[in-house]
This record gives C-alpha cells, sequence and structure tokens, in this order.
C-alpha cells in the first residue's frame, strides 16, 4: 500500500508495482514517458524539450531583445551553512514569501513521509493524505513560486528577482511511528503556516497580499482535511471550534456559513482553470450559474445539494481533482431563504447542464461528474417546478437527451447515473417517478434515499473492492441432464435458491445437488437469481437464452427493501471512463444486484453486506397501519407466488391442468396485479385490463366446480408459503379471507346461465376485524424478565421529570400497542389524561401485563403525576 496509486493521486498513467511484470511496465512507461517509443520520440519529454528549444531559437532569431525568463539569481532567506558566498534576500517580504514557500515545501515533504511510510492508515485516510500533498503542490507552492519570482532579492542586487531557494531547516526529520501524533502535528504546522501567510499579508503590498489570500486559504483547508479524520480514533483538533455555539448563533446560521466556505473552497480550486476548451467553458458557465443560485438561495436542503452535488463534481471536472471533504455539511434545520427567482434559475442551469451532456464529447471522466451535476439540477428544478408544468418539463429534458443511450455509470467513489431509465420500482413494484439523468445512492448515507444528495462526498465512501473478498471462480455441479453453474465471487446471498429450494441449494457442505429437485424447478431457480451469479446447461450445453429470460424482460431496476438495487433487461453498466465494468466468470449480463448500502466486498455488485451492517431505509410512520399489499411484500411477492401456482404446480395437477393449460404467458403477471389493486396496492390490473369486469369476463361459462374452487384454493395459499409471503396470523386471516371469497364470486360466475351485475367496482380488501400486525403482544415474544432492562435515563432527584425525556422511554414499542386499544402510551396527552389510572397499575405490578416495573421506574412516574406533569 506505500505506493503512489492512480485513486489517490488521480493520475492514471501510475503503475502499480506488485511484482515483476509491474516492474517492467513501470520502467517502460518511464522510458516512453521520457524518450519515447522508439522512432516516436517527438511527444515524450525529450521531443517537448526540443520543440520548445527550437522554438526559443526561433523567437530569439527575428526579436534579439526577447527574453522569457525573469531576472532571478538564487539567494537564501537564512545564511547558508554550506557556502557564505551565497547571497541572502534582504527585502524583508521577499525573504518572508520565500520563508513560506520553504516551509510549506517542507511539510509537504512530511506528508509524503507519513504517506509511504504509514502506519495503521486506513484506505481513505492514504486517499486524504494523497490530496494533501497534491493540494500544496498546486494552491500552495506553485503561486508561492511564481509570486517570489517577481518579487526584489534587494538593494545589493539591483533589477534581481529571488526565487524558491528549498530551505529545509530540519534536515534529519524523523518519521512519527505513531499515526494520531504524526497527523496532530502535521495539522499545527499547516495551521502554524497558514497564521504566517496571514501576518505576511498584513505586511505586505495589496498586490502581495492578494496572492497571498488563496495561499492561506489552501494551506487551512488541507488542514481541515487532516483535522476531519480525527474522529476515525476518537480524537479532536485542537483547533476545533467549540461544540456548543453561542446561543445567539442558530445551527441554520453555522450551517450557512458552513455552505458558503465550501462554495468558496470549490471556486478556488476553479479559478484560472478553464478546462478542456470548448467543454471546459461550458463547464466553468455552468459552475458559475451554479454558485449564483446556490448563494441566492442562502441556505437550506437546496443551497447544499447545489454544493455538493453540482458545484463540487463540476468543480472537480473543471480542475482535474478530487475536492472531497470528511466534514459533512449540516442539513440546515430550516427551508430554503431568499429562492425569489429560484425556479427559473435551476430550471435554466438543468437545460444547460442536459444540453452540455447531450453534445458532450469531452473526456468521459469529465462526463461522468457532468452527469452527476446534471442529476441534481434536474431533480431540483423539476422539484420547485410549478405542479401545472413539471410534466411538460420532464418531457423537455427527455427530448433533450434522447441521443444517450440508457446505461448505469458508476461514478468514482460518487453514486449511479442512471442516463434514460425506462422503469425504477420500489420493492413493492410500484413506479417511482424518475428523470432522463438520475443519481442514485450508492453510498447508503443519502437522506433522500434512493436518490442521491451528495453525502458520498463527505462521507468517505470508497468505490474500492475488498481484496478479501469471496474470489471469482466458477463451479460446475453436474447431474443426469442438467448441469448447475455457480460464481460464488457474485453471489448477494439474497437466499432467492436455499429459502425456497433447499433439497438442491444448500448452505453447508456442496452448495448445489442437481439431483434433489425437479429440472424445471431447479432452471426457476436459477432464472430468479437477482444477481447473475447462477447458470444451467443441458446435456452439456449452457443454455445462456433461458437463463436470460431470452433478453425479453423491458429494462428495470428495482430498489429492493433494506437491500440492493436489481437490475434486469440487460442495462449497460460502465465504471467512471465509460468503460463496461467487468463481471465475473459466467455471469448473467441481462441481470444483476448492485450495492446500495455501500460495503460490498465486491462493488458496485452486491455482497449481501446489507445483512450485516443492518443496513435500513428510512422507516414509514409506526402510526400507520399497512395494507395487505404492502404487508405481503407488493408486486414482486405476489409475482413470486402466482409464478410458482401456474408454472410448479397446475401443470401437475388432474383437476386444474386442463382448465389452466391455456393461460397466455402473461398470466401469473395478471394474477398478481389483481391480488396486488384488491389488497390496497396500485391500480395496475384495472388501468391495463379494465378492472372488475374484465375478471368476471375471465370466469363466464367455465363450469367450475366446489372440487376445483377448493383445490385451487389449496394449492394458491401452498404457493404463498413457498413464495415468503408473512406467516403471522393477522396476514394468513385477511388473506385467506380473500382467497375463500375471491374464489366463491369466481365459482358463482362461472356458472351457465350467470348474470353478473355490470360496472361492479373493485374489491378491497382490509385487515380482518382490525386485526392488524402488531395490534396484539405474541406469547412467543421475550417477556420483560427474560430480556435486560432498556437503557432508560432517570432523573436526578433534584431534575424536573420530562415526558419527552423521562417517561415516554419507559414504555416499549410492545407496551404501545398493546395498549392502543384504550390510548396512546406515546402521546403526551393521552398519558396525561390517564396518568392516575396508569400509576395505580404500574404500583399494583400489573402493568406491562408481562412484568412489573422496577421500583424507581415507578417513583418517576409518580413524581411526574404529581409535579405537574411537564412535557
Amino acid at each position: 500500500r506505500a505506493q503512489a496509486i492512480p485513486d489517490n493521486f488521480r493520475w492514471p498513467e501510475l503503475v502499480v508495482v506488485t511484482d515483476l511484470a509491474g516492474a517492467q511496465r513501470a520502467i517502460d512507461t518511464i522510458l516512453e514517458q521520457g524518450e519515447g517509443a522508439r522512432g516516436h520520440w517527438e511527444h515524450a519529454h525529450f521531443g517537448q524539450f526540443v520543440q520548445i528549444l527550437d522554438e526559443y531559437r526561433a523567437m530569439a532569431a527575428a526579436n534579439p531583445k526577447f527574453d522569457p525568463v525573469r531576472p532571478v539569481m538564487f539567494a537564501t532567506v537564512r545564511r547558508c551553512e554550506h557556502d557564505d558566498t551565497v547571497p541572502q534576500i534582504a527585502e524583508r517580504i521577499t525573504s518572508r514569501c520565500g520563508d513560506l514557500f520553504n516551509v510549506s515545501y517542507e511539510i509537504l515533504l512530511q506528508i509524503f513521509e507519513r504517506y509511504f511510510a504509514h502506519t495503521e492508515e486506513s484506505d481513505e485516510q492514504l486517499a486524504t493524505l494523497a490530496e494533501a500533498t497534491v493540494g500544496i503542490m498546486l494552491r500552495v507552492l506553485r503561486p508561492l513560486g511564481n509570486l517570489v519570482t517577481t518579487l526584489p532579492v534587494g538593494t545589493d542586487h539591483p533589477g534581481m528577482t529571488a526565487g524558491p531557494s528549498f530551505e529545509l531547516f530540519y534536515e534529519n526529520d524523523y518519521l512519527m511511528p505513531h499515526r494520531e501524533a504524526a497527523w496532530a502535528l502535521l495539522e499545527e504546522r499547516l495551521r502554524e503556516t497558514a497564521a504566517f501567510s496571514g501576518l505576511v499579508r498584513e505586511l505586505a503590498s495589496g498586490v502581495v497580499a492578494a496572492e497571498l489570500a488563496p495561499v492561506q486559504d489552501a494551506l487551512n483547508d488541507v488542514a481541515d482535511s487532516l483535522a476531519s479524520h480525527f474522529s476515525d480514533w476518537g480524537a479532536r483538533s485542537r483547533f476545533a471550534a467549540s461544540e456548543e455555539p453561542q446561543a445567539t448563533v442558530t445551527a441554520d446560521v453555522l450551517a450557512g456559513k458552513g455552505l458558503s466556505r465550501r462554495a468558496a473552497s470549490l471556486s478556488r480550486a476553479v479559478a484560472g482553470t478553464d478546462g478542456p476548451a470548448p467543454t471546459g467553458e461550458r463547464l466553468v458557465a455552468l459552475f458559475d450559474g451554479a454558485r449564483v443560485a446556490a448563494t441566492d438561495v442562502g441556505g437550506g436542503e437546496t443551497a447544499r445539494r447545489l454544493v455538493e452535488s453540482v458545484l463540487r463534481p463540476l468543480a472537480e471536472a473543471i480542475s482535474g481533482r478530487r475536492l472531497r471533504t470528511r466534514a459533512k455539511l449540516a442539513h440546515p434545520g430550516g427551508g430554503d431563504t431568499g429562492a425569489t427567482g429560484l425556479d427559473a434559475q435551476l430550471w435554466k442551469l438543468a437545460q444547460d447542464a442536459t444540453t452540455t451532456l447531450a453534445g458532450w464529447d469531452g473526456a468521459p471522466e469529465a462526463q461522468t461528474l457532468l452527469m452527476e451535476a446534471t442529476a441534481a439540477l434536474q431533480d431540483l428544478a423539476l422539484g420547485v417546478a410549478p405542479a401545472n408544468v413539471r410534466g411538460a418539463r420532464q418531457a423537455t429534458l427527455r427530448e433533450l437527451l434522447a441521443g444517450r443511450a440508457g446505461e448505469i455509470r458508476c461514478a468514482h467513489n460518487g453514486p449511479y447515473l442512471v442516463t434514460n431509465a425506462e422503469r425504477v420500482r420500489d420493492w413493492l413494484g410500484e413506479e417511482i417517478p424518475v428523470i432522463p439523468q438520475l443519481a442514485l445512492c450508492r453510498c447508503g448515507g443519502s437522506e433522500i434515499k434512493p436518490m442521491c444528495d451528495g453525502a458520498c462526498a463527505s462521507n468517505g465512501f470508497s468505490d474500492r473492492r475488498d481484496p478479501k473478498r469471496v474470489p471469482d471462480k466458477r463451479d460446475s455441479y453436474e447431474g443426469v441432464e442438467l448441469t448447475v453453474f455457480d460464481n460464488r465471487g457474485m453471489c448477494q446471498h439474497s437466499g432467492f435458491c436455499t429459502d425456497r429450494l433447499n433439497t438442491v441449494f444448500h448452505t453447508e457442505g456442496a452448495f448445489v445437488t442437481p439431483s434433489g429437485g425437479r429440472m424445471d424447478e431447479i432452471i426457476r431457480a436459477v432464472r430468479d437469481c437477482p444477481s447473475g451469479a447462477l447458470s444451467f446447461g443441458v446435456n452439456g450445453v449452457e443454455a445462456r437464452g433461458q437463463v436470460d429470460w431470452e433478453h425479453s424482460r423491458e429494462p428495470a431496476i428495482e430498489v429492493t427493501k433494506d437491500g440492493p438495487y436489481r437490475i434486469t433487461g440487460g442495462i449497460r453498466l460502465t465504471d467512471q471512463h465509460g468503460e463496461v465494468v467487468k463481471r465475473a466468470e459466467g455471469s448473467s449480463l441481462e441481470h444483476y444486484a448492485l450495492c446500495r448500502c455501500g460495503h460490498s466486498q465486491n462493488k458496485p455488485f452486491c455482497s449481501g453486506m446489507h445483512w450485516y451492517i443492518d443496513f435500513k431505509d428510512p422507516v414509514r410512520d409506526s402510526d400507520t397501519t399497512p395494507t395487505l399489499f404492502e404487508w405481503a411484500g407488493g408486486l414482486p411477492a405476489l409475482t413470486r407466488m402466482t409464478r410458482i401456482f401456474y408454472e410448479k404446480h397446475v401443470p401437475e395437477d388432474p383437476l386444474l391442468a386442463p382448465l389452466f393449460a391455456s393461460m397466455s404467458p402473461d398470466h401469473p403477471v395478471r394474477v398478481a396485479r389483481w391480488l396486488g389493486e384488491v389488497f390496497g396496492g396500485p391500480k395496475l390490473y384495472s388501468e391495463t385490463y379494465g378492472g372488475y369486469d374484465r375478471m368476471i369476463s375471465q370466469h363466464l361459462d367455465k363450469s367450475l366446480t366446489e372440487e376445483r374452487r377448493a383445490r385451487w384454493v389449496e394449492l394458491i395459499c401452498l404457493s404463498a408459503r413457498e413464495a415468503g409471503l408473512p406467516s403471522d396470523a393477522e396476514f394468513q386471516a385477511a388473506f385467506r379471507s380473500y382467497i375463500e371469497w375471491g374464489s366463491r364470486i369466481a365459482l358463482e360466475n362461472s356458472q351457465l346461465g350467470a348474470k353478473p351485475p355490470p360496472h361492479m367496482p373493485m374489491p378491497h380488501w382490509g385487515w380482518v376485524c382490525d386485526a392488524t400486525p402488531g395490534s396484539r403482544v405474541s406469547a412467543l415474544e421475550p417477556t420483560r424478565a427474560e430480556t435486560a432492562e432498556a437503557a432508560v435515563e432517570l432523573p436526578r432527584p433534584d431534575e424536573t421529570v420530562g415526558f419527552d425525556q423521562h417517561i415516554k422511554p419507559l414504555f416499549r414499542e410492545r407496551d404501545r400497542k398493546s395498549m392502543k386499544f384504550a390510548f396512546d402510551l406515546w402521546s403526551y396527552d393521552d398519558v396525561r389524561n390517564n396518568a392516575q389510572a396508569i400509576l395505580e397499575r404500574v404500583k399494583a405490578g400489573t402493568m406491562p401485563c408481562d412484568g412489573a416495573w422496577p421500583g424507581e421506574w415507578v417513583e418517576v412516574f409518580e413524581r411526574w403525576a404529581q409535579s405537574g406533569m411537564s412535557r
């Protein structure tokens, strides 16, 4: 790890040397860049120097007075220890600027030493050290070196200017073995150097002072980047401001100041760089426009996203440098301020960015960053647009970007950038409104999941693969006719195969036993594998087409619950360079799963780490009762059930097979959509097929029998169990009641001569007799005596007892559920109105029903009830 690698230094030509072949490549690269390949030296360094010499000779011949250099002489800040004849810089400001250059150069070397001779540093911390060195070289040494060559040496050397002397005052620098001490020292030296730069500014003239201002800012920025890691080992910078600001300074004001500082820092990075013309000019124009919008909006979430999701990627594209920070910008508590004209500003920026992206012909890496900025601008512009124009604006953006092929591009240490997505659905199967250029969260830290909010720029997210990941190795499991192929290195561990066909797919021992199940069951399990790790062959020939659904599925992205993005339909997956992402051997290009928690060992693909880190999506309001559709798992779960029913059980059942033999291939989807709409889901059946009348028409004159109806009910309930639908008593009561009711209605309408009433509404089914999830305490749930008491903060004897801080935490969620029929134990008003009754019950030990409160809890509640019941 002690190497300058391309990801850290943003230098693609760097060659990582890990073996003899890598060393040979590095030497070849040095030779080719320095001297050029045999017969092609003109573009190498040697050729460029020859060209510069030729140009100089031609210009000098044309104008003998031409002199391209400044009158620089070598002079030192302090007396040279090895040569007394070397002059010293006598001019005070020149000497101070030279001193500033030298100490900055010395700090640069110390940071390099830390990078190449590190100890406990993580990959993210090493990346920060690398960024620090680049920042010092480009933003400190380069402008300082240029400045010093314009300043006089002194009166003893009229007309001569100084130059960088590269004096090292501590030539015997030692390597500090301890990370914490080394980083603290580096930050301290950077802060002191920044302060010294400020002192020189005060002494200098206006021109020199102006040149030193961005140098001072750069030194502080580098120091901030180091200090942002101190919390990694439980420390805090001694230069950090107090964590408790004065009462007169609100959190919103502090957040707004943080946004302003961040925007100013990004502007300094852009200053003086134009990027590759003419595309670079357009990027600069976009940056300037977004900076104005961020300033005008003042604060709030819109300003924060403009800074981190628009200004930051544009600045990186223009400057060619990574401009991330570990200091996450605070989310302001209030709404956007100063937003007059914001709608028009954002709409123009969104159109300009989309037009620039549509016609981009520059570097793919800069294009990727432009895609990220465009996604944020489109989202922000449509978000503030009046509802009556939103649809038209979205159509305009789609038209502007119509020439771009659909793809998912993985931004470096950033989001998934989805271009012209056709379908994005949530875990219930409901459509998520999308924009032409979309940014999906990849780090797991966004507060607007599944969309990216720029959190990846400040939370240390890295897209590197874990070297300890499961190896890329394809295994074959041969049966009589069927061979199952599997690559554990691609598996996302969804359990689709092991949970639903555990006689074939195992969690221990040999993964696959082809003889453990029917061929059609195994094929169904392989085709349902969301990661694309599984495949199969018949008689030695791999059935890639069948595994990939003959490429018949529409391109779609499913945002699974608390898990990865599941991709189907062969959406092209590319990296930051626009190149197709390499897959594990034998894995599918038609379907795959992308990490959404930010911790996969096999990025960008999911490796199942979301299970281990307990990744969770934002939870809905616990007071809202879920629909049967939601509780069942949405359309994906219902479709799994109907496919198992129609593809597995029906064909082999003598009663049902003749009746359903001629059904269309999409019949399982139709039935799943019907059930979804009945159970409270989207109106997909009505909008697609025609509603209740359409369903009834499918049963007319079928002459169903009670025996067939009962078998249908039996097998659909069996399919529900096999598909993993909920098994709790409340859901099963509601589900089975509808299956019984609906099948009897179908039986009735199938009889000869039946005349069903026309234009009947769609039936809607809910929970039976208010038996909803959580409406009762399970007898199998541990009692209070069997579990450790939750950590509850009890008030001090002299402290006022408050409901929110002291009383509400006494009531567990199961306590609240068990009493919800009477009142809400988490509601201040309900508990206040029933305080005496509750006190009597907790004193008697009859509440909660699974064990009495500790005595000190009862005392706290009694204090609260008798002292005014403070909120």
